[in-house]
């Protein structure tokens, strides 16, 4: 093929197979807009892009340019595409973005900026070469790209989770090691035409071999690491106080007396509570699943000084339903609901013992809830 430029742009004409992906930063633009000054937007999205171009190096892969709010990266060694380490170091660099998330929101918040929520979506396939600027730096270009661009910005691309698309999927699942130790679900299709579907799936670690996820520094977020580790699963983590326990759930662990367990299915609330309790004695536990969070309290075999603060809307089991659930398992155990919905007085009639003081509308305000989650436990 012939070599052209136009405006900076030289193709090659070479083109290569490999692991392709995006990460985008959700709801970025609603963040920033409200940021008191230019320094603290620099901050964020310098923070954004370093923290994340650091981990692609480390993983072998290297970053080919930011668009906006979003990041393009390329694995080179996933060329030969039985090289199973390659597409492993790929997969263990997805995982440690969303494990070096809870640090960076940490961080953050000391800094009272908004956590960071990502989009992450991963393709396999050819992509054509570029020469950029002065020919000394690399694009991409190709449908593979194109592709999981589309998916990275649809419906079907869910924050903080890692979705693949076909191409990769059936790469990874020739690899009997890898399907052993990851968990690949149906995300649904992405459509290319009214009659074209491109499936893509959601990628998550099997909880038998999530006892090598560490989040306790940047070279132990892979599962080479040697230092002790700490496991989780849709929970979040307080880098300032966490256990590990046989449910792979993260919780922070000051005072094992007064225990809180947080139930919603947006993690950026979740968050912003743990970040008003953590200056209080309680042991705090996490869940964006309702269903997980119900196995757990199952588990315990202790319910005193124990208060679960719950949604109501949520999937796979609404805050009414989970709220029976748990007064079966154990009637003493308390219960704060707190929601978005404006319907106290039809939930002091619909849900038996409960008071206006265990109802709170979001959002919440600070003082008033760390005063009715103090009142409460106690």
């Amino acid at each position: 093929m012939k070599n052209f430029s136009s405006k900076g742009i030289r193709f090659s004409g070479d083109s290569i197979k490999s692991c392709v992906g995006f990460i985008d930063l959700v709801d970025s633009t609603k963040s920033t807009i409200t940021m008191d000054g230019l320094d603290c937007i620099r901050r964020y999205y310098s923070t954004f892009i370093n923290s994340v171009s650091d981990l692609v190096k480390s993983s072998n892969g290297k970053v080919v340019k930011n668009i906006g709010d979003c990041l393009l990266f390329y694995f080179p060694k996933t060329s030969n595409n039985k090289n199973e380490n390659a597409f492993r170091e790929v997969i263990e660099y997805a995982l440690a973005v969303l494990n070096r998330r809870f640090s960076i929101n940490d961080e953050l918040a000391k800094q009272h900026l908004p956590p960071f929520n990502f989009r992450i979506s991963i393709d396999y396939g050819v992509v054509d070469l570029a020469l950029v600027g002065d020919y000394s730096q690399i694009d991409l270009f190709g449908s593979t790209l194109n592709l999981c661009s589309k998916i990275n910005s649809s419906s079907l691309s869910i924050p903080n989770e890692i979705i693949i698309g076909d191409n990769f999927y059936r790469v990874l699942k020739s690899f009997s090691s890898i399907d052993k130790d990851y968990n690949f679900s149906n995300n649904g299709e992405y459509q290319i035409t009214e009659t074209i579907g491109y499936p893509t799936y959601n990628l998550q670690m099997k909880r038998s071999s999530l006892s090598f996820i560490t989040i306790n520094n940047d070279t132990s977020s892979y599962p080479n690491a040697q230092s002790n580790t700490f496991i989780f699963e849709n929970s979040l983590v307080d880098n300032n106080y966490y256990t590990s326990n046989e449910n792979g759930l993260c919780s922070n662990s000051k005072n094992n007396n007064k225990r809180v367990i947080l139930v919603d299915d947006e993690q950026d609330i979740l968050f912003t509570y743990r970040a008003f309790l953590k200056d209080y004695n309680y042991e705090i536990t996490s869940f964006t699943d309702p269903l997980k969070a119900l196995n757990y309290i199952r588990n315990n075999n202790n319910f005193n000084d124990l208060l679960v603060i719950l949604d109501i809307r949520m999937k796979n089991l609404n805050g009414f339903q989970l709220y029976q659930q748990i007064k079966a398992i154990n009637p003493t155990i308390k219960i704060l609901f707190v929601t978005a919905l404006d319907i106290l007085d039809e939930l002091l009639s619909i849900v038996p013992g409960i008071s206006k003081d265990q109802i709170m509308r979001k959002p919440v305000d600070k003082k008033i809830f760390t005063n009715t989650v103090k009142k409460l436990v106690n």
